[in-house]
């Protein structure tokens, strides 16, 4: 039995009711008004068990108990609501500059994520639920779905005009993960940094970077994303680098690509050619992390590996994103 105190209860409670009215809506509902009243059984049972479950946290006892075998709904209910309640609070942290208003606004959040901490959150598999890509084709439930956010006209950095910029990162990042989720497939998110780029400007001076490296540099890497996702510049020496429909393996052999393109690159009075370190964070459909939350992993990612060994990719073993989940791979 899983051993709950009554205020964690109170606060799975509240999770629990509001994944089942989503459910209902999004998937139950939209099934009766598709298929002519029909609920497929799947569906009804999820439905009974998340009953069972809410009536389990409800009973007012100083410990409440949950049966091991609803474990799997229950951190399915903590994933879901946890990344609803980050996005939710997203636009009001940015306006927050009050301790105590941050504190407030991230309350709901940290309980959920005191609840993901606990030893039998890693050990227990999220219960794959019901999707309407279950009983209708892709095309049908794109259609019969809030739509995925659109992709913006594409616009470019403003300085050089070869990489996007950075500010459809993540508008692009909500609209393909949307359509990624439809179909149980992963997005990657690279953030990517050329190696000491202020000794580099200083070796070869800014103007002459800028005119002979970076051009050439930005430009090998818009060819190697090209037709498999997007490429940003944030910086001078910073880009990221979204992969929909692409695994950890995958994306790793990607970046691995990338360094080795790059190398293969020869620059005007440039006799080295930079070098680059990445930072991965690869969402499946079962990631708790908001879009902005992901970017964030991804540049940390980074960091751990230029800290590290310059050169390198690093990414997050698990699927709690921690800092002490970062690998070098």
């Amino acid at each position: 039995m899983l051993e709950l105190t009554p205020s964690e209860a109170k606060v799975l409670s509240q999770c629990v009711t509001r994944f089942t009215d989503a459910f209902r809506r999004d998937v139950a509902d939209v099934i009766r008004q598709q298929f002519r009243g029909y609920e497929p059984p799947e569906v009804t049972e999820l439905i009974g068990q998340l009953s069972l479950l809410g009536r389990q946290i409800e009973l007012r006892q100083p410990q409440v108990q949950v049966h091991d075998t609803l474990r799997p709904l229950l951190k399915r209910v903590l994933i879901d609501l946890r990344r609803e309640s980050a996005a939710a609070i997203e636009e009001p942290l940015q306006k927050a500059v009050n301790a105590d208003t941050i504190r407030h606004l991230g309350r709901e959040v940290h309980g959920l994520e005191q609840l993901m901490a606990a030893p039998w959150f890693a050990v227990t598999g999220a219960l794959r639920v019901p999707r309407l890509t279950d009983y209708m084709s892709i095309r049908h439930a794109e259609a019969v779905l809030p739509q995925a956010p659109p992709l913006h006209p594409r616009e470019y950095d403003e300085k050089f005009h070869i990489l996007e910029a950075p500010g459809l990162f993540l508008p692009d990042l909500a609209h393909y993960r949307a359509r990624c989720a439809l179909r149980g497939a992963s997005i990657a998110v690279a953030f990517i940094d050329i190696d000491d780029f202020k000794a580099f400007n200083v070796q070869h001076t800014e103007t002459a970077v800028d005119l002979h490296v970076l051009p050439p540099f930005m430009e090998s890497i818009e060819a190697h994303v090209f037709a498999h996702g997007h490429a940003y510049r944030f910086g001078g020496d910073e880009y990221l680098i979204t992969l929909p429909n692409a695994s950890r393996a995958l994306a790793v052999d990607f970046l691995r690509a990338l360094q080795e393109r790059l190398s293969r690159r020869r620059y005007r009075r440039v006799e080295r050619a930079p070098t680059i370190s990445a930072g991965l964070c690869v969402a499946d459909v079962d990631c708790f992390l908001t879009d902005r939350e992901i970017q964030g992993r991804a540049n940390l990612a980074k960091n751990h590996a230029k800290a590290a060994e310059k050169g390198r990719i690093a990414t997050y073993d698990g699927e709690l994103f921690r800092p002490e989940d970062l690998v070098l791979v």
